[in-house]
């Protein structure tokens, strides 16, 4: 997607004008793909300042926790997992797509398992709650984010700064930007990224820590105008990083594999894993290029995107001093994507956008786990306390193929200075295809598979739009969104995974009141689920399944609020009831033999309450700008399976961030400082359950703990 930069820089101009008075800014977003300001936009969308991001120590989207209602994010398995009302990547594996669709500087990505790249010298993140078919595509059944990097200027400016923090943390990230040459503008940024990790391993084999970081980026940018507004942006950059990777905890049971054989436990300090060997290897290499050419009254917007990964993970999956089982992934994925739109004139009444789109996505994914195994859990009658000879190797993987064209458009009709007609609709093919193998030789399974199937879809939405007064918008708008059928790689399902649907219907209201020193939004809404698509246990990995339908309704609330001209208050507020509707499972951690019909439970992955609450106050004293801010969020009880037993549950918590910011009036540098997590809080964001067969062990991952930074910046 591309903006207009004198639009851009112009809406940037009028939001800086209100930040310095008693008025809350107005931000601008481009989330319709056209330039808006959130105020009058009808959808529900959380809009993040990069510059405020980086403050607060939020480098990566697994630090983006519940900034917005109804939204959470997490890292399972290194696996980038994002949920927007109760939807998101419940598959960590290849051969799934996510229901929250992730695009960055325009490009969507598609390979989840390194999408959880830094965010550096980052403008803006945008977060778009519900079904967004039409201009995101057939993936976004929850929502979509967009990621927008920091543009060329056509003035000379250039920033570095450095950060210093517990656990040897160590980071710089800078930039420089401005003009090359007449009409040819350039930015270069980087980040550099140290850490010693805080989690301990108490085994002299294995690596020192856990949760290290070890990384390196790069992105470099230049811009042409054409003429006439139009421009030209290429976009290149890289991220590497090389470091023993995130902890995978297994949580202790009284009777497991571990214990059966060796008679050996996992540690119950969250902050403590035994591991023989851990590491981490991530490279993606990304390309684009973005044209934007005025045609008359109309504007064409055009971009190519290349994007490419490498992922190898390995680590110790029984977390003991035993030799149990060891975990190996290996994903290379590789992705092509083109988008040409054409945008009408805005001034006219009836304002349209209509374009195509075209995304090729290979993936070839690896995983191979050796365990040991009880003898009486193959043979009956066998003692559980000797392991089967040779121990048992799950090799499995392929190649996936997905393809996926599309035509769409976006139309808004004035009726009149209050309301407007809204709809948008996309045509949509996609087709997986997939090279699979199977390798468990003490099953006598070995095997390949070549399943493929296409599906066509019409995701859209029609709507209706109010402006009752001055300051004030209300909207009504009704969504169909469509997720890709999926594989499970590996499994030789001769079936893939159907498709997910849902209908959504959602009524909001934003308004501005005390002289716009206050600023509200809300939103209710209601979607309903056919064939959900969710995570189940397998004989090695995860698998997905389909849940015949399952119900969302709730409401979201944002204001802010500036009591007096240096104090801004903020809240969000989230409130849902997610529950499957038609579901009938098997437990097979606690009850393998006995079908459970959930309906009614609460579904998996989904809080059915949240709330944030930001205060910020900024003032001068003598010569000196000082800003003190304090983010508190606040999560209620989860479960991670649709069956909802507490040895699956995560009950609410809380975490508290504070930052601090001391400035010249009129100078080039910038200190801060900022505390995350600041009670120490401890939860479990994510779980993966292993088969019966692996001891239906439960892999999680936890909250960081608390961390202290201190970070310096000067421009130039």
């Amino acid at each position: 997607m591309r903006f207009s930069p004198l639009a851009l820089a112009a809406a940037s101009t009028l939001a800086a004008a209100q930040s310095d008075n008693v008025q809350i800014e107005r931000v601008v977003i481009t989330a319709e793909r056209r330039v808006t300001v959130l105020d009058t936009t009808p959808a529900a969308i959380t809009a993040l300042n990069g510059a405020r991001l980086a403050e607060r120590g939020d480098t990566g989207l697994a630090d983006l926790v519940m900034l917005s209602p109804n939204t959470a994010f997490t890292n399972g398995q290194g696996a980038t997992q994002l949920f927007v009302r109760g939807i998101g990547n419940v598959f960590i594996l290849a051969g799934g797509d996510p229901g929250v669709a992730l695009y960055a500087d325009g490009a969507y990505v598609s390979d989840q398992t390194s999408s959880n790249a830094a965010l550096f010298d980052t403008q803006r993140v945008e977060i778009l709650r519900g079904p967004q078919g039409a201009l995101y595509g057939r993936n976004a059944t929850g929502g979509a984010v967009n990621i927008i990097s920091a543009l060329p200027t056509s003035a000379l400016q250039a920033r570095v700064g450095l950060l210093l923090g517990n656990d040897g943390r160590r980071e710089s990230e800078g930039f420089v930007s401005g003009p090359l040459s007449d009409g040819l503008d350039g930015r270069l940024s980087y980040q550099v990224r140290e850490g010693d990790g805080h989690t301990r391993n108490p085994l002299a084999e294995g690596p020192r820590r856990l949760d290290d970081l070890s990384s390196r980026a790069f992105r470099a940018q230049l811009q042409s105008g054409l003429g006439g507004n139009g421009s030209l942006r290429f976009v290149a950059g890289h991220y590497r990083e090389r470091d023993a990777g995130m902890s995978v905890p297994v949580l202790p049971d009284p009777v497991s594999i571990p214990v059966l054989l060796y008679g050996v436990t996992q540690s119950s300090d969250p902050r403590v894993v035994k591991s023989q060997g851990s590491s981490n290897r991530v490279e993606v290499s990304t390309a684009q290029a973005l044209l934007e050419m005025p045609l008359g009254s109309q504007t064409l917007s055009a971009s190519v995107s290349w994007r490419r990964s490498q992922v190898d993970r390995l680590w110790d999956s029984d977390t003991t001093e035993a030799a149990v089982t060891t975990s190996g992934f290996q994903t290379g994925s590789t992705d092509k994507s083109l988008d040409v739109h054409l945008a009408s004139d805005e001034a006219s009444p009836l304002q349209w956008l209509v374009g195509v789109t075209a995304l090729q996505f290979d993936q070839r994914q690896d995983v191979a786990i050796l365990t040991q195994v009880p003898l009486g859990f193959l043979v009956p009658g066998a003692p559980v306390s000797v392991p089967f000879p040779g121990g048992v190797g799950f090799l499995l993987g392929g190649r996936v193929h997905t393809r996926s064209t599309a035509a769409y458009a976006d139309l808004r009709y004035t009726l009149n200075p209050q309301w407007s007609l809204l709809a948008g609709l996309r045509v949509n093919h996609d087709s997986k295809r997939v090279d699979e193998y199977q390798n468990i030789a003490a099953f006598g399974l070995t095997g390949t598979g070549h399943p493929g199937e296409g599906w066509t879809s019409m995701p859209g939405s029609v709507g209706v739009e109010c402006k009752p007064a001055a300051g004030m918008l209300a909207y009504a708008r009704w969504a169909h969104g469509f997720k890709s059928g999926a594989v499970n790689l590996g499994a030789l399902q001769p079936d893939l995974v159907k498709p997910e649907k849902v209908t959504s219907i959602e009524l909001g209201f934003k308004t501005e009141f005390l002289q716009r020193r206050g600023v509200l939004s809300a939103a209710v809404f209601s979607s309903r689920y056919k064939d959900m698509q969710v995570s189940q246990v397998g004989k090695a990995t995860t698998l997905l399944a389909n849940a015949s339908a399952a119900r969302i309704d709730g409401v979201e609330i944002e204001a802010a609020v500036k009591p007096v001209a240096p104090l801004t208050l903020s809240t969000g507020l989230g409130l849902m009831d997610p529950r499957y509707t038609d579901f009938t499972n098997v437990d097979l951690r606690n009850a393998p033999t006995t079908p459970v019909n959930v309906r009614g439970r609460q579904l998996a992955q989904a809080s059915r309450q949240q709330l944030t609450f930001g205060a910020e106050w900024a003032a001068s004293v003598g010569d000196m700008r000082t800003t003190l801010r304090a983010d508190y969020s606040w999560r209620g009880r989860f479960y991670f399976t649709e069956f909802n037993t507490p040895d699956a549950m995560q009950g609410a918590y809380g975490m508290l961030h504070l930052t601090a910011t001391l400035r010249p009036a009129a100078g080039h540098w910038k200190l801060w400082a900022n505390v995350r997590n600041v009670a120490d809080t401890t939860a479990i964001t994510s779980m993966s359950i292993a088969s019966p067969v692996l001891g239906a062990a439960r892999q999680v991952t936890y909250t960081p703990p608390r961390q202290f930074a201190l970070g310096a910046s000067v421009d130039f």
